[in-house]
């Protein structure tokens, strides 16, 4: 695919300079969303650099990959989108004054990033101000002007019991219960002891580790010492590993599920343990398979991904946010030419598409801005992936 894109990488203007940007749209609190030209405008505001940048590059390869296809096929209503990225680099503080440029000089309609839950509430009260949607990859408290992009571990609950039932290979099993201390993973692990004796599983052990922690031994002896019949946990990537490793070596062989927003699902490939399991929100790409929408993000980000291995495809949420700019622009394509961000916001609230081969139902609506009804559990094994079957999203 030949690439067809224009980035435009501002630096932060001073804060007189948006006030007096906020001042020429007339003061009337929102974007207009298109520019003088002809185009509409998205904003991307992105971790792009620091240790997060992994995943603000992905989601921004996911959009760009959707605009490229669209702009490719003539626009939206007969307009391309332009699309201007800028790097909050997993700063708080300069999120809010990225998004305050992105509403004002830039008149976005639509704001796409956010790779922390803290500078997705960072922007979001900026964007409720100048009536612009966000997308947040981490979304961590609910706003009219907020919207999922990325996955939502607490409402992964349900869904994980019922993984744990399917792969324990027992009869009411006994399970331990490992989350690291963030706000998303703690309310998992409270949704989950909540609902386990509802379906059948008993938790034998319940193990929180720090984020920052290079230390899980003693959480891996508890875990061990419990001796469950599956092993349920919220952790990143390397820290899954870490106590799948220790627990293995003492001899426990119980199938390990791992739900970590999936946006870390390369990570997986470095164990060749058969009894590892992990939940999505997306079905998984494999282009030796893929169709219909699961194929046009393959044309689309066709020279743009490091490889075409399955894992690396699937990783650093570039098949959300490509997903997620999808339904942006069927809410736009509905919402006509110009748009402002208020009025995208209010069709985005009635907009639901069908994307075969990611998922069979993607909307949001006024009460849920959460776009994923399922989660789907894959058995991962080195870099073989086969899909095991899915379950509703709480």
């Amino acid at each position: 695919m030949t690439s067809t894109r224009t980035r435009r990488i501002r630096p932060v203007v001073a804060v007189g300079t948006l006030a007096l940007a906020a001042s020429a749209c007339g003061g009337d609190g929102g974007a207009s969303g298109s520019s003088g030209d002809g185009t509409y405008t998205w904003g991307i505001n992105a971790e792009l650099s620091g240790v997060t940048a992994y995943y603000g590059e992905g989601m921004e390869v996911g959009i760009q990959a959707y605009l490229d296809e669209v702009n490719a096929d003539g626009g939206i209503n007969g307009h391309k989108i332009e699309l201007v990225t800028l790097d909050n680099a997993a700063d708080a503080s300069r999120t809010a004054t990225n998004t305050t440029q992105l509403a004002t000089a830039d008149e976005v309609n639509a704001i796409f990033g956010f790779v922390l839950s803290a500078n997705c509430s960072a922007g979001t009260p900026v964007a409720e101000r100048y009536e612009v949607p966000l997308a947040c990859m981490s979304l961590a408290e609910a706003n009219d002007y907020a919207f999922s992009l990325g996955a939502d571990n607490t409402k992964a609950g349900s869904a994980m019991l019922a993984a744990a039932s399917e792969v324990a290979g027992v009869d009411s099993p006994r399970a331990a219960l490992v989350n690291i201390n963030t706000l998303t993973s703690v309310g998992f692990g409270d949704q989950v002891e909540e609902k386990a004796a509802d379906a059948g599983i008993e938790i034998v052990t319940r193990q929180e580790i720090d984020l920052a922690a290079s230390d899980s031994s003693a959480q891996v002896a508890k875990i061990v010492a419990a001796k469950p019949d599956v092993v349920m946990m919220s952790n990143t990537g390397p820290g899954f590993l870490s106590v799948l490793k220790g627990v293995r070596s003492a001899g426990i062989d119980a199938p390990f599920i791992w739900v970590d927003g999936t946006g870390n699902l390369p990570s997986l490939a470095e164990s060749t343990d058969k009894n590892v399991y992990a939940l999505t929100v997306n079905e998984v790409v494999d282009p030796a398979t893929a169709e219909g929408a699961a194929s046009e993000f393959l044309d689309a980000v066709e020279g743009e991904m490091p490889s075409d291995n399955v894992l690396e495809l699937n990783g650093a949420y570039t098949v959300p946010a490509y997903m997620t700019a999808r339904l942006f622009g069927a809410a736009l394509e509905e919402c006509g030419y110009p748009c402002s961000g208020k009025q995208l916001k209010e069709q985005l609230e009635q907009t639901t598409i069908e994307l075969p081969g990611l998922a069979d139902e993607f909307g949001y609506d006024g009460d849920d801005h959460y776009p994923y009804a399922k989660w789907h559990l894959y058995r991962i094994t080195g870099q073989d992936v086969t899909y095991v079957e899915s379950f509703e999203s709480d």
